[in-house]
Order: C-alpha cells, then sequence, then structure tokens
C-alpha cells in the first residue's frame, strides 16, 4: 500500500476509557463515582443567629407579660374579711354602681375593678354626670352604708391594696372629706379618681331603702383621663 493510502486510511481515534464509552475517568477514581459537590458554608452560623433571635424574641415576651401585669385588671372580688379601720366594712367591686357612667369600653374593666367600695353600697339615680370636653370624664354619687368616718376609713385601705397613688387627702370646708388618686389603666391611659364625701347623714337618698342606724354617706365618685401635657 503506498503511502498515501496509509496516511488516509482511517481518522485519528479518541482515546478510549476502561469502559469503552470514550471518556477518560478522573484521576486517581475509578470513573464510577459520581462528581463530588464543592464545598460550601456552613449552615452552623445561621442557626446560631436564629437561637439568638430567638432567646431575644422570647425575653422580649416574658418582659411584656410582667409589663402588662403592672397594667392589668385587679380581679373583682368578693367581700372577704372587714377592711382595717372600717368599722367592719367588706370591700366589693365598684363596676356595679359605676356602671351609669361606664361605655363602650371606657373606663377599661382593670380600672372599675380597681376601684372598691364597701358591700351594700349603691347608686344614686339620676346622679350621674358626664363632664367629658375631651377625654373621658364622668361622675356618679354612690350612697355607702356606714358613717363619714368609717368610709374614709375605707377608702384610705382600699385605695392602697387596689394600687391606686394617693395625690391628695383631707377634709374639706363643709365638713366632708376628699381623696384624689391615679393608677395607670390597660389602655395605655393615666386614670385619676376623685372620691368626695359628704358628712354623714341618716336618712337614703335612694329610694326604697333606708337608712341604718349607724348612718350613710354619699359619695361622689369621679373618674377621668389625665390629659397629655407633654
Amino acid at each position: 500500500m503506498s503511502r498515501l493510502a496509509t496516511r488516509f486510511r482511517s481518522p485519528v481515534q479518541p482515546p478510549t476509557g476502561a469502559n469503552g464509552d470514550g471518556v477518560l475517568p478522573p484521576a486517581g477514581g475509578s470513573g464510577d463515582e459520581p462528581p463530588r459537590r464543592p464545598a460550601g458554608p456552613s449552615a452552623k452560623p445561621a442557626a446560631v443567629v436564629f437561637a439568638v433571635i430567638l432567646v431575644i424574641f422570647l425575653a422580649g415576651a416574658i418582659t411584656d407579660g410582667f409589663t402588662s401585669s403592672h397594667h392589668s385588671a385587679t380581679p373583682a372580688r368578693v367581700p372577704n374579711g372587714p377592711v382595717a379601720g372600717s368599722g367592719g366594712l367588706r370591700a366589693l367591686s365598684a363596676a356595679a354602681v359605676l356602671r351609669p357612667i361606664t361605655r363602650a369600653g371606657e373606663p377599661p374593666s382593670d380600672i372599675l375593678a380597681a376601684v372598691a367600695v364597701p358591700a351594700g353600697s349603691l347608686e344614686v339615680p339620676g346622679t350621674a354626670v358626664d363632664h367629658t370636653l375631651g377625654l373621658y370624664d364622668a361622675s356618679v354619687t354612690v350612697q355607702m352604708p356606714a358613717a363619714e368616718a368609717n368610709v374614709i376609713g375605707f377608702l384610705r385601705s382600699e385605695l392602697a391594696a387596689t394600687h391606686w397613688r394617693i395625690l391628695s387627702s383631707g377634709a374639706r370646708s363643709d365638713g366632708g372629706y376628699q381623696f384624689l388618686a391615679q393608677h395607670p389603666g390597660s389602655d395605655g391611659n393615666e386614670w385619676e379618681l376623685g372620691m368626695t364625701l359628704s358628712p354623714t347623714a341618716f336618712s337614703s337618698a335612694v329610694p326604697g331603702v333606708g337608712a341604718p342606724s349607724g348612718g350613710v354617706t354619699s359619695v361622689v365618685v369621679r373618674l377621668y383621663v389625665v390629659s397629655d401635657q407633654s
């Protein structure tokens, strides 16, 4: 065969692998191993960041719970033992006697529950007054079944027990007595409570209800939101 025929007899064949598929195995391998995934970033830093965020969230929730409990409702009570300095009076939530001045969530339930009156107290019909010009401000007269001195002792003890901060208290020129106190509400507002006592009376202002032998004390209960002056 001539040199020219030998030269063009067949094309150059590519080298074949061990399996004859025309692909060379990678150096150092058998050719049967799957391609290896290149190393990437570790997931551990992300897990640490997530754990830190979770701890911060839980700490915030716990703190918020304590804050809420500070502003949360004082549970409505049933008469328990006699209140100190009251001559044997027992305390009830004033929510029932304050119903004439309660409207659409105002005052909030925790403020209503924090106002205490002696068991047997009654709202005097027709005495509810809305003083509102902007923020909530209303009053109602409540007849308490005891002499003025015992009612003063009762209110002094109960305002402290239900966490009101007494801003002022003292006798009035007409022979009555007055308390002014403040309490934070769950609605985010500061609430003030004014309680103006009249001297002891021996006749009832509530139709159909007689006065006990020790007399009764009429108390104007006024609740209002403290204006934000900041």
